[in-house]
């Protein structure tokens, strides 16, 4: 039973990160600029929109923008160096993504005024929930078979 947790805190690090999106081919509205041809199962939300995203809905300030853009740029980088180690075991891989979103959360949370962390956790809770649901709906390794 200790695993359901730890799937659900990969599954909101992976939507949280944008893989999830850009796995599904979906463009996700995200800017408008397609992935770059190299990167095109990685980042449909990088470091940079995921900033504008928390600025809207968190109405970040400045100060707050340019102390978590470059906290969510080191995110993304150890996480798709993570997901290029060809070296690690599925279940390593995850436990260091975990690791890896967990020390991110908490370095941003410390950024945040309390409400503006009451929100970011409704949203993350939300983002669970639907991605609850998708697995749910979607058999896991099978990608590209569902349409949408």
């Amino acid at each position: 039973m200790k695993r359901l947790p730890a799937l659900a805190t990969l599954a909101l690090a992976v939507t949280l990160s944008g893989h999830v999106f850009a796995q599904q081919g979906a463009p996700a509205g995200a800017g408008g600029n397609p992935p770059a041809p190299g990167n095109q199962h990685m980042h449909a939300f990088d470091a940079q929109t995921q900033l504008q995203r928390l600025t809207k809905q968190l109405q970040l300030t400045p100060d707050q923008q340019a102390k978590i853009g470059p906290m969510l740029q080191q995110r993304d980088q150890q996480l798709q160096s993570l997901h290029g180690d060809s070296s690690l075991k599925p279940a390593d891989r995850r436990t260091k993504a975990m690791t890896i979103m967990q020390d991110s959360e908490s370095q941003i949370g410390g950024v945040l005024t309390q409400e503006q962390r009451d929100k970011w956790k409704a949203m993350r809770e939300k983002a669970m929930e639907r991605m609850q649901e998708k697995r749910g709906q979607n058999v896991p390794s099978t990608a590209g078979s569902s349409g949408g």
